[in-house]
């Protein structure tokens, strides 16, 4: 404007007191302009690159650089930056890697990021965030694992007090139940309990995790690292929770239980307070629509953070961390699956529980005398059947034979046992 101004004839003098600046500054600014683009002097001053240029340019070809070629993407200068430390013993900083990258290529293009909005029952999103609550009057980090169904947007959140393997399936279970249902994906962080190694596409997806999404219908989405728009719609319920459930995570609550109560019913509040952008409607309206796409509950009764496969032995038992736990007989030789729950030790045969034992008890060995019993199969004979000696001991009574004890019967008004005792010897006989 004040270019225009000044080819229109107005001096100096005036344009400076109009735009309420100093004289001297606007001249100065004209010169320069006239002067045309000249060097900065900072641009010639010694950096910590000098001399490794040719590094720079080795680490560019390894890492498939597209400054190089003029097409694919440009390496971030991060990646560089690390190996020039590991390789070449760099001691400068990341920032005058990008300023060496920026003089030398000009700045890299501004990338257009895409909006994808996926179909209704399709996608949530779940990830942890931690928070300090008052618990039974208490200051305590209670973590929350939230969840969004991408669609409607509707958000829930459930209250653990750690991240374990079995808090993140509980959790997951938790969200299912508040959305009505599952998704057909749920896209997650790149976490231990969620991913085995690696991230995105090209990491591998934890064994237990796995084993649990299948059980429960959905396929696992995992983010490609250091992406957090790939899960944006989770870092903004996290975001959302933060500020619209701050009243209820400063008041607290005097357990966690009751604090899950609170976020609840704040949950149900959002629902009808915020509004879909695909839709237009609430996320209420939004969500009921979503729900009833959404895959049918899974009937598992309870999480689980461990899954082996063992092979039964030939007396009928298998071992899981560090006892082992009697099944049917029929099973010997076969292989199945023992899923480490919160209180059972569950083995599953075919799709099916076909034992179930105390989960970390003090005995190594738990056995369940109905697993030895019952007709043989087509593969398997059945074990041989206790004689009454045996019964006997496993009753825990003496060597008392029908014989000896009517012999040695006495009148009852001398009689020494209680009759219970006399009632598990008969059942024990029979």
């Amino acid at each position: 404007m004040a270019n225009e101004m000044r080819a229109r004839g107005t001096s100096v003098r005036q344009l400076a007191k109009q735009m309420d600046v100093h004289e001297g500054t606007l001249r100065y600014r004209f010169r320069k302009q006239e002067e045309g683009p000249s060097m900065d002097g900072r641009c010639r001053q010694p950096t910590a690159l000098d001399g490794l240029e040719d590094a720079v340019r080795a680490i560019q070809e390894r890492l498939g650089d597209g400054r190089l070629t003029g097409e694919g993407r440009p390496a971030q200068a991060l990646e560089i930056y690390r190996a020039l430390v590991r390789d070449y013993d760099y001691r400068g900083s990341t920032k005058a890697v990008a300023r060496h990258l920026n003089r030398r290529y000009g700045k890299p293009k501004v990338r257009a990021v895409r909006r994808v909005e996926t179909p209704a029952g399709v996608q949530a999103q779940h990830d942890w965030f931690t928070v300090k609550v008052p618990i039974g009057g208490r200051r305590r980090e209670v973590q929350a694992l939230v969840g969004t169904l991408s669609h409607s947007r509707a958000r829930f959140c459930w209250a653990s007090e750690d991240q374990s393997q079995l808090s993140w399936h509980a959790g997951h279970l938790a969200l299912f139940e508040r959305y009505g249902g599952v998704p057909l994906w749920v896209r997650i962080d790149n976490l231990k309990t969620g991913m085995a190694w690696g991230a995105g596409s090209h990491g591998e997806v934890n064994r237990m995790y796995k084993l649990f999404a299948d059980a429960c219908g959905f396929q696992v989405d995992p983010c490609r690292p250091a992406m957090g728009s790939d899960k944006g719609k989770a870092e903004r319920t996290v975001r959302t929770f933060r500020s619209s459930f701050g009243e209820v995570l400063r008041r607290g609550a005097g357990s966690i239980e009751e604090l899950q109560v609170l976020l609840d019913a704040e949950a149900s509040l959002l629902l009808d307070r915020l509004e879909c952008p695909v839709t237009g409607t609430s996320v209420r309206e939004a969500w009921e629509v979503e729900r009833a796409l959404l895959l049918p509950l899974p009937t598992m009764a309870e999480p689980f953070d461990l899954v082996v496969t063992r092979k039964v032995s030939r007396d009928c038992l298998v071992s899981f961390e560090g006892r082992r736990y009697s099944v049917p007989f029929a099973w010997t030789g076969r292989m199945v699956d023992v899923w480490g729950t919160h209180a059972h030790v569950v083995v599953r045969g075919e799709g099916q529980e076909i034992a179930r034992h105390a989960r970390g008890t003090r005995e190594r060995l738990l056995i369940d005398p109905r697993h030895y019993e019952g007709p043989s199969t087509d593969r398997v004979e059945r074990p041989t059947p206790l004689g009454e000696r045996a019964r006997l001991q496993l009753a825990g009574l003496g060597g008392v034979t029908p014989r000896t004890w009517l012999e040695e019967a006495v009148p009852v008004a001398q009689v020494a046992r209680p009759l219970d005792a006399y009632v598990q010897l008969v059942e024990a006989l029979r």
